[in-house]
């Protein structure tokens, strides 16, 4: 389906990240849920696919890393996994088994999930909001606004506004990926 700087993305992890997207929109659209829709999911599934793949590569480049102990804890964390409370290996079998995956393979994907979260955390961690850009961007996005209305949002407009810098870092750090790595999509693939 692509290459991403010498890994292959198979066809078979683009049906199965298809297939996750298409399922879950589906719950979200119901009856909306159209096949012109269904047509876009295939290259946003290829392109997640692809942008993980650049992520979880950079990760290993700067030398993080994913411990067993991290990744039992992943799923021994998801609560679909834990339908009493407690971790049900038989329930997490028959998942496995439903999306037809194999425990090596999904233990693998957690770890590249989790690899890929400590990287943007610590992209993340690196913006801060001055008071300047939260009087600035206030000022842009509410011109109408009544001396004193800052104080009284500040605290939640500067979290938002963190919120959105942060989203902003990681894209262009992916976007950066995307420029220095040699990615090649097939084009064919993702129109089924």
């Amino acid at each position: 389906a692509a290459k991403v700087n010498g890994e292959i993305i198979t066809t078979g992890e683009l049906n199965r990240s298809y297939r996750n997207l298409v399922e879950t929109y589906r719950q979200i659209f119901k009856d909306q849920f159209s096949e012109a829709m269904s047509k876009t999911l295939r290259t946003q599934a290829l392109r997640e696919l692809v942008q993980n793949r650049l992520l979880v590569q950079e990760a290993e480049r700067v030398g993080l890393t994913v411990s067993d102990e991290e990744v039992q804890a992943s799923i021994l964390g998801v609560p679909a996994f834990s339908p009493g409370g407690r971790f049900d290996r038989a329930t997490y079998e028959r998942y496995l088994d439903y999306v037809n995956m194999k425990p090596r393979v999904f233990e693998e994907n957690q770890r590249q999930v989790l690899l890929r979260a400590k990287l943007e955390r610590i992209i993340e961690d690196s913006i801060m909001v001055t008071d300047e850009e939260v009087a600035a961007a206030y000022a842009e996005r509410k011109p109408k606004a009544k001396p004193g209305d800052l104080a009284k949002e500040r605290d939640t407009f500067r979290q938002s506004l963190l919120v959105e810098k942060k989203r902003a870092a990681v894209e262009a750090f992916v976007q950066g990926l995307f420029k220095k790595g040699k990615v090649v999509m097939n084009k064919a693939e993702m129109e089924g």
